[in-house]
């Protein structure tokens, strides 16, 4: 699968990235963008064993790329229910499917699992510990797909975001899943934390690509 976020900051003459922090790397279906893309630093997340143990394996034989098996919310210890879906767990969530149901009727969520989250910051602070410090300095991306719960690991990460300069983010309107997180709520929190909205486009299922770039890097 290829990611559109280098063609998007591209067109706008803005940088590539240093590393990326993709959360809910899935199979790692974008890691191959992000090697053509010229990235040599990433760390990538999943919480289902199975698709982590495929990027795993990508990662030992991989310098410079970390895989992490964990799941980012709001806090750390919480128990959630993780809504597995039969597509690859590529539908899979912490936020319980709504309309989700009926629109791609064909993606069943027959299973879930109790897991305890965690959040990118105490992430980034055991690899740290673990002497891993050199890698989590040199990402400054946030690359997020994990249907519906981007605002809970934004609001996890408020140190990470510090040395961010990209958020790049699905977001789901429509209620897909229950509970959704309106635009104006993460343009609220990201403005604060000093980005702005420089690229929004959905498609017909009200999926879209969202880009926040750190106002400085555009020179506001």
């Amino acid at each position: 699968m290829t990611s559109p976020l280098f063609e998007i900051l591209a067109a706008a003459e803005l940088p590539n990235p240093t590393g990326i922090l993709q959360v809910g790397a899935s199979y790692g279906q974008e890691i191959q963008s992000f090697v053509d893309a010229g990235i040599t630093t990433g760390l990538l997340i999943e919480p289902l064993p199975e698709p982590f143990a495929h990027i795993a394996a990508w990662c030992k034989r991989t310098s410079g790329f970390i895989a992490f098996n964990a799941l980012c919310a709001d806090s750390s210890g919480e128990k959630h229910k993780f809504y597995v879906a039969n597509n690859g767990g590529q539908s899979s969530s912490i936020m319980k499917p709504g309309k989700h149901l009926e629109i791609f009727d064909y993606v069943k969520f027959n299973e879930t699992l109790e897991i305890s989250s965690t959040t990118v910051d105490e992430i980034l602070r055991f690899l740290i510990q673990q002497g891993h410090g050199d890698t989590t300095k040199k990402l400054d991306t946030l690359y997020m797909d994990v249907q519906g719960a981007e605002y809970k690991v934004l609001l996890g990460a408020p140190h990470t975001l510090k040395q961010i300069n990209y958020v790049f983010s699905e977001l789901i309107r429509g209620d897909l899943y229950e509970n959704s997180v309106s635009l104006s709520n993460y343009c609220s929190l990201l403005d604060a934390q000093g980005f702005t909205l420089n690229y929004l486009k959905f498609n017909k299922y009200h999926h879209a690509d969202m880009l926040f770039v750190r106002k400085k890097l555009l020179s506001l």
